[in-house]
């Protein structure tokens, strides 16, 4: 293991294209452990989520991975669950593990997912998987519409078991924050009015808000809380924004359940 981790730092097997500068180096030090570890039980191997777009900030935004393994064994996931605390360090949050079995699978049950995994993703190593994924509009729908009303019934919860703590309350915001983008991308997919779904976060909420006439001022006020370094809220503004989060998610809740 130390001779591979002492290779040059370039591994053609790897390709590096597309991901931000700021974590390719830690992407291909995890390729590189992580190959060997698995050997020929791994088909793909793939990155996810903000590293592959303009929204990754160096030393703060999470490196995410999917894994597709010929099959998987809890011997499998021992040789991995030491690397954890150590790439947890470096912002790498533990891979989504999946066969290509489950993959054909779950398409109906988590089409939200896959929708967001198929338009941002980038395969460094091993088979493409996930370009041709076929998402089923109805399936999508019904999670969408599924996912909302959870995630009311999260923010209900949520702000009673904040009981009035400021900073609780703006926990909440930035834990419910980042699920928006995924269920717009697949809103906008739904209702079919761009041929190119947005990859940014800005772009997003600028088509979701023009789409389906809802004022999402909120999410663009918490986008710029999250990217400062420091954040105190008072408790009116913690109240205010988790009263506009509350108030967009019930509107988007009544819009799907008028899409057929």
């Amino acid at each position: 293991m130390l001779e591979f981790l002492n290779m040059a730092t370039h591994d053609s097997s790897v390709d590096l294209k597309g991901i931000a500068a700021g974590a390719s180096e830690t992407v291909l030090t995890f390729a590189q452990e992580i190959i060997p570890r698995i050997g020929t039980q791994l088909e793909s191997l793939a990155i996810t989520g903000s590293c592959l777009t303009g929204d990754y900030i160096p030393g703060r935004s999470d490196i995410n991975s999917l894994l597709v393994l010929r099959e998987i064994t809890v011997a499998m996931l021992d040789k991995l669950a030491y690397m954890g605390k150590r790439f947890g360090k470096k912002h790498v949050r533990a891979p989504l593990i999946m066969t290509q079995e489950y993959i054909d699978r779950s398409l109906d049950v988590f089409p939200i997912e896959f929708l967001d995994i198929k338009l941002i993703h980038k395969t460094i190593y091993g088979k493409e998987l996930f370009v041709d994924l076929a998402i089923d509009k109805s399936m999508l729908r019904l999670q969408c519409e599924r996912d909302l009303k959870a995630k009311l019934i999260k923010l209900r919860q949520g702000y009673l078991s904040c009981a009035g703590n400021k900073k609780d309350l703006t926990l909440l915001l930035f834990d419910t924050f980042p699920g928006f983008f995924p269920l717009f991308r697949a809103m906008l997919y739904i209702a079919g009015i761009n041929k190119a779904l947005p990859i940014l976060k800005m772009d997003v909420l600028t088509d979701i808000e023009s789409s389906f006439a809802v004022s999402i001022d909120v999410l663009r006020e918490i986008h710029s809380l999250k990217a400062s370094k420091k954040v105190s809220l008072s408790h009116e503004q913690a109240n205010r924004l988790f009263n506009e989060v509350y108030r967009i998610t019930h509107e988007f809740s009544l819009k799907m359940d008028r899409i057929s």
